[in-house]
């Protein structure tokens, strides 16, 4: 289920998995590039990582977390649309753990808050172990 209000698009997945549900609701919308300005919700079988410099240190969280808050952009790169989200977790022993979040399937629901960017272009472009950010 989406609403737009102008640039501000709102999202409620119910299902999937979150960073496809993000590309393919910029697919339907027909956008370049977003920021994504809040979401929340619940996510399971997640995934965040650290990057520590050369690598992302990764961590598999299977049980449910609360997706206490999501911010990020998506821009486009490699053919494809680029999800650079970072979130914050809230555990069962109410305890956060954030980082960037490189998968989750949705529990129950995320909501999700986009600004799509009529004019300035975010695309990724491979630096060494990076995609990095570049601004036209």
């Amino acid at each position: 289920m989406i609403g737009r209000e102008g640039n501000i698009i709102a999202a409620k997945f119910v299902d999937g998995e979150i960073i496809e549900n993000l590309k393919k609701l910029m697919e339907e919308t027909n956008a370049k590039s977003a920021i994504i300005l809040n979401g929340i919700g619940q996510l399971e079988n997640t995934i965040i990582g650290y990057f520590n410099g050369n690598d992302y240190v990764k961590k598999e969280i299977k049980k449910p977390v609360e997706l206490v808050s999501l911010q990020g952009n998506i821009g486009f790169g490699n053919g494809g649309y680029i999800i650079h989200a970072h979130a914050s977790l809230g555990t069962e022993d109410h305890s956060i753990i954030g980082g960037h979040l490189i998968k989750g399937d949705v529990k129950v629901v995320n909501e999700i808050f986009l600004y799509i960017l009529d004019e300035i272009k975010i695309r990724r472009v491979r630096k060494e172990k990076l995609m990095e950010m570049v601004i036209s």
